[in-house]
């Protein structure tokens, strides 16, 4: 058993669990598309970007209008450079930069800017101060603090908190992630989404409490399509299956014969022990089974004859 992908503590919606050789495939989730719906709350800003964390900095946020927050979402559409929070799993020498900072020490290096590519940033709904609860932190400056639900589509390695983060230093403030929603991972989604047909509905928890009766049909048409889509391979050759074996025997035929000397290059060891006119590979350097026990017989008879002689002779006196 294994995930396509972990998501942040503070974080709900898709998590992709594969069982049995479906473990194989749980690669190409980690490199797909993802689409998330975030909280960002304006005014302050914590050590790990979200509402688990510490208030580090704070900025003021009555300028901060919805006007404003659609404006500069521009900024984050398309190819842009992000930094990576401090709590995050990424490693520096060998350990996760977030065990750097649960301890206290500082990072041996700064944490890098990466290229990540944002296909939506679309504001969803607008809070204005005093019409929310997203001041998880129970702090008396945010209690009016505007916020804001924002949708993301984001190719893979993208960090939200990152992005509420530097969404508040674009508006002119400081922010933190409030809550965050994982809609969509590859072609599974919560609900009923409308982008694609080919999304697949996921799984709740209320489903999975229910009991199989009420799971059971879901999930069966689902395991169903996999199968077919992946066929279970009949054998491996060296780590391939028998289809490569097929293809490799096709291109040897198309494949030009080659000389040596005057002689045919051999393309395989079987081929290449052949050719050498042994059954073994070095016909000079090992004999054949019934050419051992034939020599080993021979020797018994010399000696048998020997002792016969030496019985026959007188003996000196």
């Amino acid at each position: 058993m294994g995930h396509g992908g972990t998501l942040d503590p503070l974080a709900a919606g898709i998590l992709i669990v594969g069982v049995g050789r479906a473990t194989k495939h749980l690669q190409s989730y980690l490199a797909c598309s993802k689409t998330y719906e975030t909280v960002v709350l304006f005014g302050a800003s914590t050590d790990s970007y979200d509402c688990t964390g510490a208030i580090g900095q704070r900025g003021p946020y009555k300028h901060v209008t919805k006007e404003l927050v659609e404006e500069r979402l521009a900024q984050f559409h398309g190819t842009i450079m992000q930094v990576p929070p401090v709590y995050s799993a990424l490693k520096i020498n060998g350990i996760k930069a977030c065990e750097y900072a649960r301890e206290g020490k500082a990072l041996p290096r700064e944490l890098e800017s990466r290229e990540m590519t944002v296909d939506e940033c679309t504001l969803l709904e607008w809070f204005g101060g005093g019409q929310h609860s997203f001041n998880v932190l129970g702090d008396e400056e945010l209690v009016q603090a505007p916020a804001a639900r924002i949708r993301l589509k984001v190719c893979s390695g993208f960090y939200v908190r990152s992005f509420a983060h530097d969404l508040g230093i674009a508006c002119g403030t400081r922010s933190h992630m409030a809550a965050l929603l994982r809609t969509r991972q590859a072609n599974f989604s919560i609900g009923r989404l409308t982008e694609s047909r080919d999304l697949v509905t996921a799984l709740t928890y209320a489903d999975l409490d229910a009991g199989e009766d009420v799971w059971g049909p879901k999930l069966r048409p689902q395991l169903e399509a996999w199968v077919v889509a992946n066929p279970k391979s009949t054998g491996h050759i060296n780590g391939r299956d028998g289809d490569a074996k097929r293809r490799f025997m096709e291109e040897k035929e198309l494949r030009p014969k080659q000389r040596f000397r005057g002689e045919w290059v051999a393309d395989t060891k079987k081929e290449r022990i052949k050719q050498q006119g042994g059954k073994y590979k070095g016909k000079w350097g090992r004999k054949t089974a019934n050419a051992s026990t034939t020599a080993v017989d021979t020797s018994a008879d010399v000696h048998a004859q020997n002792v016969s002689k030496a019985a026959s002779l007188p003996a000196e006196v």
